[in-house]
């Protein structure tokens, strides 16, 4: 997630607020928040209920990391919606372990935004 603050200034200058899902529950995103250098609200999701409203549950492979409860984990997905809650754009992974990069994020606003 550290990737994303290489866009804050462009995140910045069209009012783009990050909000990250994830498995984790409140407690661990809390002590674990710095480590992801990432200026962004982070919501805890553990019964995967935000991540099945969009589909977006991992049917295969679980990939948890030893110790780690979670049953399932969500495709690593990138939404960008505006301000009416209207998903613009989205970008799923096809690798559980890997999410698209900075540059394709910023096409995507730069289409969906900058018009």
């Amino acid at each position: 997630m550290r990737r994303w603050e290489e866009l804050r200034s462009e995140f910045d200058k069209r009012g783009v607020q990050v909000v990250t899902v994830s498995t984790d529950h409140p407690e661990e995103i809390r002590e674990e928040r710095h480590f992801h250098g990432l200026q962004a609200i982070m919501l805890s999701d553990p019964e995967l209920i935000v991540t099945d409203a969009f589909g977006l549950r991992n049917q295969g492979f679980h990939s948890a990391p030893p110790g780690d409860d979670t049953e399932a984990l969500p495709i690593p997905t990138t939404l960008l919606v505006d301000r009416d809650g209207k998903v613009l754009w989205i970008d799923r992974s096809d690798n559980y372990q890997r999410r698209s990069g900075p540059d394709v994020v910023l096409k995507a606003m730069q289409t969906y935004l900058d018009q």
